[in-house]
């Protein structure tokens, strides 16, 4: 009989121990936004022209987000626009890197991009000016996913 139930626990109890659940999910998605918001945060700041304020995201089999650099010194101007991530360790917090993903299985699946931020924190235009709102959809075991509202309200959304 204590067999029987040892048996019966170690079916149904040990998956749910070595499932990671939808939890990679939801700290991608708090990663993510923090980014956001720290880009967001430093266009609003710093307001000296030539300089990009934006996270690039890139989806599918090489899913990753991260700004291009954290170093905005005038002599690292051209940096600041980049199309790749920082990898420096300082910007580890910001970044999720295409292994890091690919081994916890979850992916970006919309709103790959680049998302840039003008002066008053709203998503910008190539010229700019304030945009539309964004969405990026990160697919693991559960679908979930960021929003960036058009007036730059940065938040979970389903």
């Amino acid at each position: 009989m204590v067999m029987a139930l040892l048996g019966i626990l170690a079916v149904s109890v040990a998956p749910r121990f070595q499932s990671t659940g939808s939890v990679v999910e939801y700290t991608y998605q708090s990663r993510l936004i923090s980014s956001l918001r720290t880009m967001q945060q430093r266009a609003m700041n710093d307001t000296r022209s030539g300089f990009c304020f934006f996270v690039n995201v890139f989806g599918g089999s090489n899913s990753s987000f991260g700004p291009p650099t954290l170093n905005y010194a005038n002599s690292n101007r051209a940096n600041t626009c980049a199309t790749t991530i920082d990898s420096s360790e300082d910007a580890q917090y910001l970044v999720a890197n295409i292994d890091e993903m690919a081994a916890d299985n979850v992916t970006i699946t919309d709103g790959a991009g680049t998302i840039s931020f003008n002066s008053m924190g709203c998503p910008a235009t190539a010229s700019g000016n304030c945009g539309s709102s964004k969405r990026i959809e990160l697919r693991g075991e559960t679908t979930i996913a960021v929003c960036i509202e058009s007036q730059g309200y940065i938040h979970a959304c389903d």
